[in-house]
């Protein structure tokens, strides 16, 4: 059959004589009606019938639908088979594969009997006979033959019709004079046409139904390509060119194609927003009448209002949740109460991220938000959970489908989903396509049978990971396509980005599961290297026919190696630099602003302490003065905290309050060096077994999730094995006596008194005393010496005890395989492998005794006393590498945004 190839013109005049116009893709029925829209207009139409346009795979359902209810009043003993959707379709795939010999050993069964999915179509569309030769007899295909086979039984015997293979069956009820609906068809977009399609096309057309196709564009466009220095480049090019467009030529229809524009889409679509919306912040609400759509949209899970249902249902299912998810859930505005307990779920969510469990159950999140309350309210969010207790006890062990769904439906609403405020637009949307899936997910009985509960939730949150969802937007003049969906598109302006020669043609992507000898001899799509030149040549050929204007671009660079033009655009003209020099033209009105009428200030300066006024913060507030002035000022004068991310286990904050708890129980029993000496082992043992178990049973306390039995005993014998390694080094020590723990310690630096605790001061026979700190990490006694002693803990216990009284300062490093004593010592002997501060030339280099070493410590720490009361507070960290790292205000100070190194110490753009 030679289809006869008609204008945009007789094709909607032929819509208007009852032809149904059959899409490749529903992005080209959507711009076709749109197209139809204009097309009335132009000819004064007030009011029309809406054109019949529809993607293929939705006129084949539709046939087969109208098929069947004409079957139903003439022949009731003769109907179809039940059509299955892709979802119950999936889900009898994995049945089979899961239930196989062969399907026992996959790792992903899942990822499998989508592949498996993929290849029946393949078989079905192609009209591949499966398993009929030698070559099926490989491991892959033999496999592939019997679930093909037992999927094929399991449709006959239960009344299935899949959807691979509609066109057949149509194509068999044309033959018999049983398709009666269809009066005229129209293809768009149809580039290639496989063997079970065409057979349908065919046998339509012998029954006297037209059958034709939309002619591609075959405009003798202006053709260019062009090089930049990489992809970032390259994507910014075309976002400023088809700006550009827009502003020069506003009813034109620009397109930008991207080859790979799943994977890049967010790069992408950042990169526009930049350029079309530069006045507009990242995480703003998208704007109301966008410039520029963009296709490949996220998965439908991927949206707030989605995935905020999916973790209600998960936390009933579970009854736990880890920090991460309760974080999001307490802010979610899709919760009952959300507005009004706002700020009340903000303090409950930062409550419990300080108590630091990676998993917490909805009990305890109850009884917290509970307590917190008080007598007074609010009880919204407490009651919720409350009801998601009960909820949990009462579920049934089994059900249907569409019964779960029902549950599904009463467990979000007794939640309050989707919320008490009025939804955005796109917000609205994805509450209804959410509502759709479950309608979906409630049809999947005949092929699912009865569930469990978590089998249930399980399948439903598979399927939204499978529906791409974007909200509905106006037409917009620059359209962001992948190459399929540029299919029977035509434009005024076209941009085709990542046509290097690694990515075009593409690699041969064969299913293997169809035998190679198979796939290359029928000439499957994507079977071969020469397969693939062939659809590549093609489908260069529509694109540089699309547009009036065309631009081919590659990046020249992938960050390591060269990249050269595609093969396929290399007799194209190349363009020049000057070809897109406009582009180069500001973004924004302040870089359009003339130097003379820019202003700079330089503000390093917050509000000075008021006279007579303390600051809190201890040591901490000389640190991070000492770090980054502005991290000191917005931490402590301004209260900025960054949240804390709980994590599995125990984070290094946690094991070193661990082991102080610890030491600090072992030494009040111990109290000095004799007492320890006299110890035997045994005894010895019983007293580090004592001083853990206590400090194991204080850190339960506060993290009841985290410490388990079996977690309470890994970290009971991990922490007495590290005190007991410990002990030695405390043994080798000259006799010492423990004045104080956890000590509360005032010292006065210039005008500032400060409060703080030393974790420990040990006395010796003579009446001097050494100031010891617990370090669990790898602390460096240098950094008591550098020009803003970066330590000044330590330096600042000092002070208040005086260089007479002084004789040592210690770091105590409590570390598996490598405890020892850092520091400095006033004389010889007091602990091994601390020599005398006049001897060292190490770090105190310039100190000839303890007193000049504090003197020295004094000066630096007054210098940073006077910035704090000053209010000094420039954004000048000491080593961006080193203090940003480990910063929790990089949102306040922005200093990644400006353009500095990033704390892993990679250059920032």
């Amino acid at each position: 059959m030679n289809i006869r190839q008609i204008s945009l013109q007789q094709c909607f005049e032929q819509i208007q004589a009852g032809d149904v116009l059959v899409c490749v893709n529903r992005r080209l029925a959507r711009s076709l009606s749109a197209q139809y829209a204009r097309f009335c207009q132009a000819r004064g139409y007030r009011a029309w019938q809406s054109p019949d346009i529809l993607p293929y795979t939705a006129w084949l359902a539709r046939v087969y639908a109208d098929l069947a209810e004409d079957l139903w009043h003439k022949q009731p003993g003769d109907l179809p088979g039940l059509l299955l959707d892709e979802f119950q379709e999936q889900l009898i795939w994995e049945k089979i594969i899961f239930e196989s010999e062969a399907g026992a050993g996959l790792l992903d069964a899942r990822a499998t009997a989508r592949r498996v999915q993929e290849a029946w179509a393949l078989c079905r569309q192609w009209k591949v006979v499966v398993g009929a030769d030698q070559h099926w007899q490989a491991p892959d295909p033999a496999g592939f033959a019997k679930w093909a086979h037992r999927f094929e039984q399991l449709c006959k015997d239960a009344g299935f019709m899949d959807r691979a293979g509609l066109a057949d069956c149509l194509a068999k009820a044309a033959d018999d004079g049983r398709l009666t609906n269809v009066s005229g068809l129209i293809l768009a977009g149809f580039d290639e046409i496989a063997p079970a399609d065409r057979d349908l096309f065919e046998a339509l057309f012998c029954r006297g139904v037209r059958v034709t196709a939309l002619g591609a564009a075959q405009k003798r466009a202006d053709v260019c390509r062009a090089g930049f220095e990489d992809d970032a480049a390259e994507k910014r090019a075309a976002a400023k060119w088809a700006r550009d467009r827009v502003e020069s030529d506003p009813d034109a229809r620009i397109g930008v194609v991207c080859m790979n524009l799943a994977e890049e889409r967010s790069r992408v679509l950042r990169v526009f927003e930049q350029v079309f919306y530069p006045s507009v912040p990242g995480f703003a609400d998208p704007v109301e009448h966008p410039v520029f759509n963009i296709s490949a949209p996220p998965m439908l899970v991927q949206y707030p209002a989605a995935a905020a249902a999916c973790a209600i249902l998960e936390l009933v299912q579970k009854q736990n949740a880890d920090g991460a998810a309760w974080s999001r859930l307490l802010q979610s505005p899709f919760l009952a109460g959300s507005q009004n307990e706002y700020h009340f779920r903000a303090v409950v969510d930062a409550a419990l991220r300080e108590q630091g469990d990676f998993l917490v159950s909805v009990s305890r999140v109850a009884f917290l938000a509970r307590s917190m309350a008080g007598s007074g309210g609010p009880f919204v969010l407490s009651d919720l959970l409350q009801g998601m207790q009960n909820q949990a006890r009462d579920l049934p062990d089994s059900n249907a489908p569409d019964q779960w769904a029902k549950i599904f439906v009463q467990i979000l609403d007794a939640a309050g989903w989707p919320g008490q405020r009025s939804l955005t637009s796109a917000e609205y949307q994805s509450v209804a396509a959410f509502r759709q899936a479950l309608e979906g997910f409630a049809k999947l009985y005949p092929a699912a049978g009865n569930l469990s509960f978590a089998r249930a939730r399980q399948i439903f949150v598979s399927m939204l990971h499978q529906i791409p969802f974007a909200p509905e937007q106006p037409e917009a003049p620059v359209q962001i396509l992948g190459l399929l969906e540029a299919g029977g598109q035509e434009f005024d302006y076209l941009w085709v980005m990542g046509m290097h020669h690694d990515a075009w043609p593409p690699s041969a992507r064969p299913n293997a599961f169809i035998p190679s000898a198979v796939s290359r001899t029928l000439g499957l799509p994507h079977c071969s290297p020469e397969r693939e030149l062939i659809w590549a040549r093609q489908m260069t050929a529509r694109l540089l026919r699309g547009a009036d204007r065309v631009v081919c671009s590659w990046g020249q660079s992938d960050g390591d190696s060269p990249r050269l033009p595609s093969p396929l655009i290399a007799h194209l003209p190349e363009a020049g630099p000057q070809a897109f020099e406009s582009l180069k033209k500001a973004d924004t009105w302040i870089s359009r602003a003339a130097p003379d009428q820019m202003e700079k200030l330089s503000d390093i300066s917050g509000a000075p302490v008021p006279a007579g006024a303390g600051v809190s913060g201890g040591t901490g507030i000389f640190k991070s003065q000492a770090a980054c002035p502005f991290q000191a000022y917005a931490r402590y004068r301004l209260g900025a905290r960054g949240l804390e991310m709980p994590e599995p286990g125990l984070n290094a904050r946690d094991r070193g309050n661990l082991v102080h708890y610890a030491l600090e129980r072992l030494w009040r029993r111990i109290s000095d060096f004799q007492t320890l000496a006299d110890m035997d082992e045994p005894g010895l043992a019983v007293c580090i077994q004592e001083a853990v178990a206590g400090a194991v049973e204080k850190m339960a306390a506060q993290m009841p999730e985290t410490f388990g039995p079996g977690f309470c005993r890994v970290e009971t014998e991990r922490l007495a094995g590290l005190l007991a390694e410990w002990i030695n080094q405390e043994k080798n020590r000259s006799r010492f006596f423990v004045d104080a723990l956890e000590s509360r310690i005032h010292v006065s630096v210039g005008n500032m008194a400060i409060r703080t605790f030393a974790d420990r001061i040990d006395r010796l026979e003579d009446g001097r005393q050494i100031i010891i700190d617990y370090k669990t990490g790898s602390p460096s006694a240098s950094d008591w010496f550098t020009d803003r002693i970066a330590e000044p803990q330590l330096p600042l216990y000092s002070l208040a005890i005086g260089g007479e009284n002084l004789a040592g300062v210690l770091f105590a490093r409590v570390k598996k395989a490598n405890c020892a004593y850092l520091g400095i010592a006033a004389s010889e002997g007091i602990v091994d492998g601390i020599g005398c501060v006049a001897d060292d030339n190490k770090l105190a280099a310039d100190a000839g005794s303890m007193a000049e070493v504090i003197s020295g410590w004094e000066q630096g720490l007054v210098q940073l006393s006077k910035e704090i009361a000053s209010g000094h507070a420039p954004v000048s960290p000491q080593s961006v590498n080193k203090t940003c790292r480990y910063c929790d205000l990089h949102g306040l100070c922005r200093i990644l945004e400006a353009g500095r190194e990033n704390p892993a110490g990679e250059g920032m753009q």
